[in-house]
């Protein structure tokens, strides 16, 4: 999968080599965190991680700008909380309480990364953009979308 995404390959061509990944394989869940790190969220899609790259070519996450940092014990045990409850409904104050836990958008996107459960992803998962989007749509008060919106970040969609 890695080689044909580096090549350039387009979604379809992606989900078919998806579609060759017995699903109880251990490649498989990282092999879908690798198509959602790209914009493949369906067969039909398009890829946007190009788009994505170019808006902060320098940050090692998808269209937000920054850097990895070490994160804070209370946002590391936040972060963990949030990524450990399997329900939805549950996992949601716990999803909102990072958002204070971690105090600027490089520390919420460097626990992101260390635990991508939090946004209900799998290891491999490169942060991105709709990430913070939808943390900060229902939480924009918060101090990691407090420090979004200062760097300019449109996180009202």
């Amino acid at each position: 999968m890695r080689a044909a995404i580096n090549d350039g390959a387009d979604c379809p061509d992606l989900f078919t080599i998806l579609d060759g990944i017995d699903e109880q394989d251990s490649a498989f869940p990282t092999a879908q965190g690798e198509l959602i790190n790209i914009g493949c969220y369906t067969r039909t899609s398009a890829r946007t991680d190009g788009d994505l790259r170019s808006a902060a070519p320098d940050s090692p996450w998808l269209g937000v700008p920054g850097e990895r940092v070490q994160v804070s014990a209370g946002c590391a045990e936040a972060a963990q909380a949030a990524a450990d409850e399997p329900d939805v409904d549950r996992a949601e104050p716990l999803i909102a309480a990072t958002l204070d836990a971690c105090t600027s958008v490089s520390e919420w996107m460097s626990a992101i990364e260390t635990y991508p459960g939090v946004m209900g992803m799998t290891e491999g998962y490169i942060p991105q953009l709709l990430d913070v989007q939808s943390a900060c749509y229902s939480y924009p008060s918060t101090a990691v979308c407090t420090d979004a919106t200062n760097l300019g970040l449109d996180v009202s969609s």
